[in-house]
């Protein structure tokens, strides 16, 4: 059995809204992780891949071909505040933000032009989907397993698209509270499905969250 890794790092914040401390293990009874809007740490992704034969190239596969992962990484997590679909917090918060109306999650009018925002989103079967989207039912961003929002369009200049696109392209949607134990699963299982045309399998994954602090997963 070959096996190779792939690093690939980023920055990004999140809010663990699901974090409890045992005061028996710890002096550090407040959850700081939980706080909006969230903290901050530079990542490290790394990618197991394996296989029993080598290729034609006498490789498990090039590093080449992982591109793509890297370009979805640069794209979808780095510089994005990492929100979980959840959190009892999530319809408030876009409420606040003016972004709520009902069940709905709405992209407003500004000056009494319509904007709009892409979003590149992960299906329930890990497979990338492009969307573009003025509203959106907020049961539909929960069927997916993550939701980036990207290039928030408006026709006008004002201080009020400018606000909504710094916001708006800095916020992704994780299925689930964003530990990196849920990062590293939800890694294990994109790129297992990706990675299928290839002939590889990936064996496992490790979210790196400080230097000192990793968290893995692996099917057994």
């Amino acid at each position: 059995m070959f096996e190779i890794s792939k690093v690939i790092e980023f920055s990004a914040a999140h809010s663990v809204y699901s974090q409890k401390l045992n005061p028996e293990w710890t002096k550090n009874t407040y959850p700081k992780c939980r706080r909006l809007p969230g903290h901050g740490h530079n990542y490290r992704l790394v990618v197991y891949l394996k296989s029993e034969n080598l290729d034609f190239s006498q490789m498990v596969t090039d590093f080449g071909h992982l591109s793509w992962l890297k370009s979805f990484v640069d794209s979808c997590f780095d510089h994005k505040l990492i929100l979980g679909m959840d959190d009892p917090a999530l319809h408030l918060f876009f409420t606040k933000l003016g972004l709520m109306k009902s069940e709905k999650l709405v992209i407003p009018q500004i000056d009494g032009k319509k904007t709009e925002v892409d979003v590149v989103a992960v299906d329930e079967n890990y497979r990338i989907k492009k969307l573009t989207i003025r509203e959106v039912d907020l049961s539909e961003i929960k069927s997916y397993k993550y939701f980036s929002f990207q290039n928030f369009r408006s026709d006008s200049d004002s201080v009020e698209a400018d606000f909504y696109q710094r916001l708006l392209d800095g916020i992704s949607l994780f299925s689930g509270s964003p530990t990196s134990e849920n990062l590293a699963r939800f890694f294990f299982y994109f790129v297992s499905e990706n990675i299928k045309p290839l002939g590889i399998k990936c064996s496992k994954v490790s979210i790196h969250e400080t230097p000192t602090s990793c968290a893995t997963f692996k099917e057994r």
